[in-house]
């Protein structure tokens, strides 16, 4: 079924700066074609980095601002990094395009293909959508919708393996906090009385469908050895885990009911679930593995689900 009329977009304004940018990229390409596309090529970079920057993404540049103009005049190159998700190609579509196009040298080493479509003067772009397919030509009708992008990325952030034995070696993982840093010390007394070696914990976004709901992902170890907290490259051992999502009490004092949390192995098998009812405070799942071993958490409410992969 054709869903473009369903889609969301998202308008930019180009600024002189961001012309400033492109007319600088450009500067020593004689040939006028290899001129413009460098200069909407910067143009397309440049309106999906205010995007995501208004959506709370960070990014890291592109590799064309590392590049020199011939060289830029020699590729298609229009890429966006994102940081801790990967590589995205923002694609110039021009006014009365039908499709997205692709060139061969970006089909790989990319996450997502962002159409940005600009108005005949320049100054406004749309972000259309987004397609992970690697084709010559993808019809700007099967892109999916912008929402749906921050809802993939979030989900590609998430999904980033996070080794937490390195957490008993003093290791700070980006993205993870202390509890402290979100539970006052009233809730830590009530809601953390059992003791283990390391406790931490991360906000997570359900997504945009579910009205910003977010909850509280928290992880406690406790080696069974305690040797592992001073051997680096040990090979053996165990560490009970508990697994428990938390309200985000800045927006709500208990988890929204049907919330379930689910552990799988790291064949996808399911290990445990448990599925939140009305008022509850929180849902744990408490659980065993050894040293290398792969898990992964996988959080669902309602056509929502954030999934984080972990190793010991």
């Amino acid at each position: 079924m054709n869903t473009k009329h369903e889609q969301t977009s998202f308008t930019i304004p180009l600024s002189i700066e961001a012309h400033g940018k492109a007319n600088q990229r450009k500067q020593g390409i004689s040939n006028t074609e290899d001129g413009k596309k460098i200069y909407l090529n910067t143009l397309a970079v440049y309106a999906v980095n205010y995007y995501l920057d208004c959506m709370g993404f960070e990014t890291k540049g592109s590799n064309a601002d590392n590049s020199n103009p011939w060289m830029l005049s020699l590729i298609d190159l229009a890429d966006l990094e994102v940081k801790n998700i990967g590589k995205i190609e923002c694609r110039p579509v021009l006014p009365d395009a039908e499709y997205l196009e692709i060139p061969t040298e970006v089909r790989s080493d990319r996450i997502a293909y962002v159409a940005v479509q600009f108005n005949q003067s320049l100054k406004k772009a749309k972000i259309l959508g987004f397609t992970t397919q690697t084709l010559a030509k993808v019809p700007l009708t099967q892109l999916q919708s912008v929402d749906n992008l921050l809802d993939y990325l979030t989900a590609k952030e998430q999904a980033v393996k996070v080794n937490i034995r390195q957490w008993l070696e003093g290791v700070i993982t980006e993205g993870w906090l202390n509890v402290e840093e979100i539970f006052n010390p009233r809730e830590l007394s009530f809601r953390f009385a059992r003791n283990f070696s390391v406790t931490k914990c991360k906000k997570v976004d359900m997504g945009l469908r579910l009205n910003g709901t977010s909850v509280v992902l928290i992880i406690k170890l406790n080696p069974k050895n305690k040797e592992m907290t001073d051997v680096k490259n040990q090979n053996q051992g165990e560490i009970d885990i508990i697994v428990q999502v938390h309200p985000d009490r800045e927006k709500s004092v208990s988890l929204p009911p049907g919330l379930k949390l689910v552990v799988t192995d790291e064949n996808g098998q399911e290990v445990d679930t448990v599925t939140s009812r009305q008022n509850d405070d929180w849902v744990e799942i408490a659980l065993s593995a050894e040293l290398n071993e792969e898990f992964c958490v996988e959080i669902i409410l309602g056509e929502s689900k954030v999934t984080q992969d972990f190793v010991v």
